[in-house]
């Protein structure tokens, strides 16, 4: 195991670990205050999905990334699966019904619908990437990404399929897809969004919030005002760790959705500034593996991987510092959460296993039409 992660794209290695890292100190510091009786308690249970997660990591690094083109239509099978069994026994939090209850976790299966259809879509446009420029070539992905999307906005939840359509469409246009039909998908996925805001009231009110959010300080407008006051009272350089004071009790979700509000608080600026600094090597590390994959799969798997973990994360970037409307999403490595630390390390053992692989100069020349 030590060999194959010192085979494997060390910047990949060591940004993850130090995201990892970041994120179990920050549990532990936005968590000890929620559970009075027991400081420790979200910490230790992110230690515990923390250990699962690397043996996840370590099984997804052992596995040749070829060998997973045989899974995608039994992956999205089981994904679809699990989407109805949210509605029917779901568990539901915060009037969200997203998660089912195992006992020792609460899943939440849109984690694996974002990675089982990267997986899909990268399997599908390298089989066939002579048929993108047509309608016929197209449809098929598209009418997946859009059941699935439709499936996780009806829980409801819009952050998720917004992210999945954007790195969906990334990927599309990568793989050298006509560029007039995904024009007039990207209207149309707008247009779909933006009828899902106008159609449901709460969503509608949190749009107007994120507009003005002083004129609903006590209600939508509310979490954002929070938000925006952890992150600028932490100044350049912060309060210091475990300073911090909106995390008691002024901020919701402090420790999940909200937790880059916290680092702003207690680390300041260049705190923050760190984040997004480790995220942003994250992309070009995920890039430059996707440039130097030995076939079409395994760069758009690749690059897919990363867009999902890069895109997630400035998304939740963007929501705690106000820069769009507010949206249940989690940060990548960061957040608390058995299901997305468990997925995202998944994800990063893929891009591991692909980063091992060589690249001979002959199948550089066969998928060099793709648009990196």
């Amino acid at each position: 195991m030590i060999k194959r992660i010192a085979n494997s794209d060390k910047g990949l290695m060591i940004v993850s670990l130090i995201l990892l890292l970041s994120g179990l100190i920050m549990v532990l510091s936005s968590s000890g205050i929620i559970v009075e009786q027991s400081a420790f308690k979200y910490f230790f249970k992110q230690v515990m999905w923390a250990i699962i997660s690397f043996v996840l990591f370590a099984v997804f690094l052992s596995l040749d990334y070829k060998h997973l083109r045989k899974w995608p239509l039994r992956l999205l099978i089981i994904c679809f699966v699990l989407l109805i069994a949210v509605f029917l026994f779901g568990k539901s939090i915060n009037g969200a019904k997203r998660w089912l209850n195992l006992g020792v976790l609460n899943f939440q299966p849109s984690e694996m619908v974002k990675l089982s259809l990267i997986l899909a879509l990268a399997d599908y446009l390298d089989k066939n990437k002579s048929k993108l420029m047509q309608i016929s070539g197209l449809a098929p992905c598209i009418g997946i990404i859009i059941l699935f999307c439709a499936l996780i906005a009806a829980q409801p939840d819009l952050g998720v399929p917004a992210v999945i359509m954007a790195v969906s469409l990334i990927l599309l246009y990568i793989a050298g897809a006509n560029k007039l039909y995904l024009s007039v998908i990207v209207a149309a996925a707008i247009a779909a969004i933006a009828a899902g805001i106008i159609t449901m009231p709460y969503r509608m009110k949190r749009l107007l919030a994120f507009m003005d959010p002083w004129n609903d300080s006590s209600g939508a407008g509310y979490q954002l005002i929070q938000s925006l006051l952890s992150l600028g009272s932490g100044g350049i350089f912060g309060k210091g760790l475990g300073q911090g004071e909106f995390k008691r009790y002024y901020l919701p979700a402090q420790h999940t959705d909200f937790i880059f509000s916290i680092i702003g608080e207690e680390f300041g600026l260049f705190g923050g500034l760190f984040i997004i600094i480790m995220f942003t090597l994250f992309l070009y590390i995920g890039y430059k593996i996707a440039r130097n994959a030995p076939d079409l799969f395994g760069s758009l798997l690749a690059m897919g991987i990363t867009l999902l973990i890069v895109v997630q994360a400035y998304f939740n970037i963007a929501v705690c510092c106000g820069f769009v409307p507010t949206k249940g999403i989690s940060l990548p490595f960061i957040s608390y959460g058995g299901t997305s630390l468990m997925f995202t390390s998944i994800s990063v053992g893929i891009l591991a296993n692909i980063s091992q692989q060589k690249i001979s100069n002959y199948q550089k020349m066969q998928f060099s039409r793709a648009r990196f």
